[in-house]
């Protein structure tokens, strides 16, 4: 899931890795970015009309040809970065940010429009990106934990240049959504999903009875919610949890200070967090947590036990305890068993230092079979980490060079989802 209050450890944030191009792309540039959540995209096209225009130093998201390479491409935006491109080039698996370059050709554009509504916990900002006026199926991406805007990379160009419309939404407190995307737990989220689920199925572009969520890490606890709720006609889960938040803060604590060798420190770490969370369910005293938070402070590896990515006071403030709670304590085995019918396609990588892949892996095939879910697909890569990035360790931010995902992803989707007849156009 990664926490993911804050991205990459220090060390990691700027660390850039410069790869060889494709043959004869010699004017691309394909640098490592900091992929520790999910990311964002402003769907625009050249020479298309659009609603919302890109920022001058970005090329217009859509599929794109250089040197005979088929590169989607897109805008992400995860505060406080500004928004920059990404691509997927689909011959090499190659992925990363992208400086465009006359070599790179537009072969098709995408379309946006944006729209706000008023939901249950505040105004929601999101867009509809699509193709043209044909009902077509559409997927609702949820985003991990993170301040996240709409703009979330090339995998909007990706599916939409692939026959399914794609709606991506502004996380709460960023772009032009209202709120705190911190203190709302999963199923807070999921009314939002549910909100812009309501909102768009009447959309003459949009096949209402095709319409699915596609969720990265932590959104794969709030992608069940959704579809015990509303009629989802798929689900794909990428690096999704199945154990509880907090059994998965334990597990992202462990792999933190086994990475930076304090790993016997770990049961302290965990300890912690232990207390903090509860606190939080007022079953200790926060005196009690403040104390060993005071005294684990002045260890050399506090910095690892990613508490202080929280970025709060302890005890937190009196307004934040309940968003606090409700974002530590939800546990998802109850709504993974009620989901009986939705077509599952679910992506995990063997060494994710984020969320414990075998477990969450296994959980979610014995949940969704106890359910009497039957159409289940899960696979787990064995040499790659939480975002499908091929990797010797793991580690976010470690990718072995060139950056590249895995063979087959993001391919699979569309693969999957073909097979279910969730690319052909429903004609008028």
């Amino acid at each position: 899931m990664r926490i993911q209050f804050s991205s990459q450890p220090p060390e990691e944030q700027h660390r850039e890795h410069l790869a060889a191009p494709p043959p004869g792309t010699r004017t691309m540039r394909y640098p490592n970015p900091k992929r520790c959540g999910t990311k964002s995209v402003a769907a625009l096209a050249i020479g298309l009309s659009l609603v919302a225009p890109v920022l001058a130093s970005n090329v217009a998201s859509g599929l794109y040809v250089a040197s005979g390479h088929t590169i989607y491409v897109g805008v992400l935006h995860e505060l406080p970065d500004p928004p920059a491109n990404d691509f997927f080039d689909s011959a090499s698996q190659r992925t990363g940010d992208l400086q465009a370059t006359p070599e790179l050709h537009l072969r098709s554009g995408i379309l946006e429009e944006r729209r706000v509504i008023e939901a249950p916990q505040g105004k929601l900002g999101f867009s509809l990106y699509f193709k043209g006026a044909t009902p077509r199926a559409t997927v609702i991406l949820i985003h991990g934990n993170d301040p996240e805007t709409r703009e979330m990379g090339f995998i909007i160009p990706f599916f939409v240049c692939n026959g399914i419309n794609v709606i991506s939404y502004d996380q709460r407190g960023v772009g032009e959504s209202a709120g705190d995307w911190l203190l709302n737990g999963p199923s807070q989220r999921a009314d939002d999903v549910a909100a812009i689920y309501d909102a768009m199925r009447g959309d003459p572009r949009v096949d209402s009875h095709r319409i699915g969520i596609w969720a990265f890490s932590n959104g794969g606890w709030t992608a069940p919610v959704v579809s015990v709720h509303r009629p989802v006609a798929f689900m794909i889960l990428k690096s999704a949890p199945t154990e509880s938040l907090a059994q998965n803060i334990d597990y992202e604590v462990e792999q933190s200070m086994r990475r930076h060798k304090v790993e016997e420190a770990s049961a302290q770490a965990i300890a912690l967090w232990h207390s903090f969370e509860q606190a939080l369910d007022g079953t200790v005293p926060w005196s009690e947590t403040k104390r060993l938070y005071d005294l684990d402070a002045k260890q050399p590896w506090f910095r690892y036990s990613l508490m202080p990515d929280l970025g709060i006071s302890i005890p937190p403030p009196p307004s934040k305890i309940a968003g606090l709670r409700r974002f530590v304590t939800f546990d998802p085995t109850k709504t993974l068993l009620s989901v009986s019918s939705t077509p599952t396609l679910a992506l995990y990588g063997a060494l994710d230092r984020n969320v414990d892949a075998a477990d969450s892996a296994a959980h979610l095939r014995e949940y969704l079979s106890r359910a009497g879910n039957r159409d289940v697909t899960i696979q787990v890569y064995s040499n790659a980490g939480h975002q499908l990035i091929v990797s010797k360790s793991g580690y976010n931010g470690d990718p072995t060079l060139p950056e590249r995902f895995v063979s087959h992803y993001p391919q699979i989707m569309i693969a999957w989802l073909a097979q279910r007849g969730f690319t052909r156009e429903r004609m008028h």
